[in-house]
């Protein structure tokens, strides 16, 4: 009986031995855990995308993104570039993702829809001063400014509109309607403010009745090689049911 046990011990060195012997080739094979940052297009959308202030904020929708992000375990890197360069790049280049994007029929079938990160009112601005503008008093102006290719421009252009004046950026678009080459200008509503703010003309626009609702995405290609799609979306859903997306909205629009 005690030759058996002996033997058994013997044996169950030698096992020990080989595992801790064997240990360092298997974690070598091992396919690390990627700590590389995650990459994400994205583009000025004030107060939604924007480069990062001094105290590290990216806009309401790259915060949350961000936030994600984190969750598993990655840092977000957003290279900013104009909005039809952004969203022409997540259409044709694998694994690339885009933030904030619109949800719209044209691009229903071309990108992969990641998380829906925030509902955002859109409305109409005019200059401060003259008349609030909704969808009837729009169709009886000259010149409504949106932005190329964003869903304003589908919104308008759906219900009928042809008066359009198509743009780059929120930037040019609160300059020419500052500069009065625009009667009115399209966009999600927290925007048309601080672009204003940002031209020196803070105070200098008013803001319309909401047009309608649009979910901004997080976007990629449809071949999201490489990206941690599932994983980012669990965390999405974890960030609206914690209050996590309501807490960074209020900590810029205030309420």
């Amino acid at each position: 009986m005690q030759v058996a046990r002996d033997i058994g011990r013997t044996r169950s060195m030698h096992l020990t031995r080989r595992i801790l012997l064997a240990a360092p080739a298997i974690l070598a094979a091992a396919p690390a855990w990627p700590t590389e940052p995650l990459d994400i297009l994205a583009y000025d959308l004030r107060p939604l995308s924007a480069p990062p202030t001094a105290d590290g904020r990216h806009g309401i929708v790259l915060d949350v993104v961000a936030a994600a992000v984190r969750r598993i375990g990655r840092e977000p890197r957003f290279t900013f570039v104009i909005f039809p360069e952004a969203v022409e790049r997540a259409r044709t280049v694998p694994g690339t993702l885009v933030a904030p994007l619109g949800r719209v029929p044209s691009r229903e079938d071309a990108f992969t829809w990641v998380a829906r990160v925030l509902d955002v009112p859109q409305a109409m601005g005019t200059l401060a001063g003259r008349p609030a503008v909704d969808l009837a008093a729009a169709r009886g102006l000259a010149r409504i400014g949106v932005i190329r290719g964003g869903l304003q421009e589908a919104f308008l252009r759906e219900n009928g509109l042809t008066n359009l004046v198509i743009l780059e950026t929120g930037r040019d678009l609160a300059v020419a309607l500052a500069e009065g080459r625009l009667d009115a200008w399209y966009s999600t509503a927290p925007e048309i403010a601080l672009q204003f703010e940002a031209i020196g003309r803070q105070g200098g626009a008013t803001v319309g009745p909401t047009l309608q609702v649009a979910p901004a995405w997080l976007a990629a290609h449809l071949d999201a090689r490489d990206m941690p799609v599932a994983g980012l979306r669990a965390a999405m859903d974890a960030l609206h049911a914690d209050g996590t997306v309501e807490r960074i909205y209020r900590s810029y629009v205030g309420g």
